[in-house]
């Protein structure tokens, strides 16, 4: 359930913007592109599910989701390893992630992986 209510917060801005501009009419949207830390989600699956239901009778009816993951990154202290996380490897849940170096097996904290970036509409031509 986490994506469908982290899919309601981002369109809710959306949706907001498109109504100021008056587009209001189903499937005026042909993509929304958005950048979005791989620690917000759980499963990839389930957040294009959450966007097909979220947007259904709405502007972006339709539209394909363009979705680009940030992954999240070690920089171990003990061996020097500094490369992406795995996903699944971290408990996004947790304020202060931490996970297993892939290299020497040291206890290090996650960064990045966090946040929804920018986002991008492209509207059908009328």
């Amino acid at each position: 359930m986490h994506e469908y209510s982290l899919m309601e917060n981002i369109l809710e801005g959306v949706f907001r913007e498109l109504a100021s501009r008056g587009i209001e009419k189903p499937g005026a949207v042909q993509a929304l592109h958005l950048t979005l830390g791989a620690l917000e989600i759980h499963s990839r699956e389930s957040f294009e599910q959450a966007f097909a239901v979220a947007t259904r009778g709405t502007p972006l009816e339709g539209a394909a989701l363009v979705l680009t993951v940030t992954p999240a990154t070690l920089a171990c202290a003990e061996c020097g390893f500094n490369g992406p996380l795995a996903e699944g490897d971290a408990d996004g849940h947790l304020p202060l992630p931490v996970a297993e170096c892939p290299t020497c097996g040291a206890v290090t904290p996650v960064q990045g992986g966090r946040g929804v970036g920018p986002t991008e509409l492209i509207l059908n031509e009328a």
